[in-house]
């Protein structure tokens, strides 16, 4: 079956961004220009491979240059699970849209299907690799409009609050970790969405506002953490705890005191 060169390069493209940028979500903050830089090569790969096969040494060659384009290696435990995460990914979308195309199926009806396959897998690769195996506590440094909050959160497996339209975690704090500096800029600076939550307590709607930069202590430095939202917890915490983070933060890594 022969199939345009173009149309085989876009529809790689976009499979490769979206299962590159599906590992990162939620893992690592996402860089768009990396992700699209290591989409191309990879793209490009595979249409040269489809014109002339390469050898096996070079696939992973290729993946792992890939890789480094697409996911900073500042932190290797946050940078492995996005590996971990898109491999499978990628290797059934392309194994699904070849066996669809030597079937007689054309290039956008195996495109869907290898993409749906490959989706599927990454959602189950996901959900193995983000659960945690205890609670555990860690320090963060969260920056907006010029105000800097230092604070311990407990990392709550139970807390699995997602702002809605962006469905990124939410890392939860009242304004005893906060500050009342850092609650009031949130306030008259911040850009807001809000999200349903429910508790002990009851349930209603919490103020998500998205920080400038928010950092995590690993191991003895500030390491950058994964993308989500600052929810500002309506009044005061129980039980001494003031900031709940999410699993996807989870290390087995030595906490920085």
């Amino acid at each position: 079956m022969r199939v345009a060169a173009e149309e085989y390069l876009l529809i790689n493209l976009m499979m490769d961004f979206l299962f590159l940028f599906l590992a990162a979500r939620g893992t690592w903050f996402l860089n768009l220009k990396r992700l699209m830089a290591a989409s191309l090569f990879a793209s490009v790969y595979a249409l040269v491979h489809a014109m002339k096969p390469m050898p096996v040494s070079l696939h992973a060659f290729a993946f792992a240059a890939m890789s480094l384009m697409a996911f900073p290696v500042r932190d290797k435990r946050l940078c492995a699970r996005a590996v971990l995460l898109s491999a499978p990914g990628l290797l059934v979308f392309g194994s699904t849209v070849r066996m669809c195309m030597s079937l007689g199926g054309g290039t956008l009806f195996s495109g869907a299907i290898g993409a749906f396959a490959g989706c599927v897998n990454l959602s189950v690769m996901k959900g193995v690799l983000g659960k945690a195996p205890d609670v555990r506590s860690a320090w963060f440094r969260v920056r907006l409009k010029g105000e800097t909050a230092e604070f311990n959160a407990v990392i709550d497996t139970g807390n699995l609050l997602k702002e809605p339209l962006s469905a990124l975690p939410v890392l939860i704090a009242d304004e005893e970790a906060l500050g009342k500096r850092f609650v009031d800029c949130a306030f008259r600076k911040g850009v807001f969405r809000e999200a349903a939550f429910a508790s002990v307590g009851g349930d209603g709607q919490m103020k998500c506002v998205r920080a400038d930069e928010i950092s995590v202590g690993m191991s003895g430095r500030w390491v950058k953490a994964p993308d989500m939202w600052i929810g500002l917890y309506p009044g005061r915490m129980r039980g001494g705890v003031h900031a709940l983070a999410p699993p996807v933060v989870y290390r087995e890594s030595r906490i920085k005191k």
